[in-house]
């Protein structure tokens, strides 16, 4: 146990050490905003040390443009890897009547498969999946390990509550607005622009959060909606999330490699 409190410590140490210090440029209303925001979620500790890796199941529910909607099983399995602030990402897609789908990016690639056979993924799809990386609510929380700078845009009324609105930049550039609960600090929305090749203009998503839970001393939304332009795209109802579980990273790379067709 005091091993494991050291190394703790020197995981901190390490991040908070390597982490820039707030210049000038930095907003002081969202800095406060954000560091609020990091202690309903449980603490630096909470967000740095254990949503290190975990396994997250439960029910998805997918609304198509001709007004039907699928239902099957969904498992998204992750690994933070702090030196290299990334994250490694699966997702495993179980529809009735369907081969098993399972999208990974690996820390350099993100590939596909069906029932275990390689396919090639849209470009849709994966420019979708590349921008859940970095475009998601724990890289608000994780806002000094990235480097990022965070703005406060205003306060506004989102289905009667009262929201405070801060933009966050990281260093490519590239910007997710996030809609914060001023009562409670959960973050209820976010909404990040995603440019498709052969695409005319960018696509809107929005990830609304619902059904908030302490999960292992965090807070973890446990119903999650996601729009595209405004359309409501996906649901997900989470049943069992586990963080600290045993993940290596071999489990995100392919087994082999192959011309598949596209999804």
């Amino acid at each position: 146990m005091r091993w494991r409190c050291r190394s703790a410590v020197g995981l901190l140490w390490l991040l908070f050490m390597g982490a820039p210090i707030p210049s000038a440029t930095q907003d002081k209303k969202a800095l406060e905003i954000v560091h609020r925001t990091i202690a309903a979620y449980g603490g630096e500790a909470s967000v740095y040390l254990l949503r290190q890796k975990g396994q997250l199941r439960g029910f998805v529910k997918a609304y198509l443009e001709d007004g039907s909607t699928r239902e099957g099983e969904i498992t998204i399995r992750f690994l933070h890897r702090l030196e290299k602030q990334d994250e490694l990402r699966q997702v495993e897609l179980r529809f009735p009547n369907a081969p098993t789908l399972i999208i990974t990016y690996d820390g350099e690639r993100v590939w596909g498969t069906e029932n275990g056979a390689p396919i090639v993924l849209r470009l849709r799809t994966e420019a979708a999946f590349r921008a859940e990386l970095k475009h998601n609510y724990e890289t608000l929380l994780r806002y000094r390990e990235y480097k990022a700078e965070v703005k406060y845009v205003g306060r506004e009324k989102r289905s009667g509550i009262d929201v405070d609105v801060v933009d966050l930049t990281l260093p490519d550039g590239s910007t997710t607005r996030y809609f914060i609960s001023a009562r409670t600090f959960r973050i209820l929305h976010l909404e990040y622009d995603v440019s498709v090749p052969s695409v005319r203009k960018p696509i809107r998503f929005r990830d609304s959060f619902y059904d908030f839970r302490v999960v292992q001393t965090t807070l973890v939304p446990y119903r999650v909606e996601r729009y595209e332009d405004g359309r409501l795209v996906q649901e997900i109802r989470f049943t069992e999330i586990a963080y600290g579980m045993q993940i290596e990273e071999a489990q995100f790379r392919p087994s082999g490699s192959g011309d598949g067709k596209r999804l």
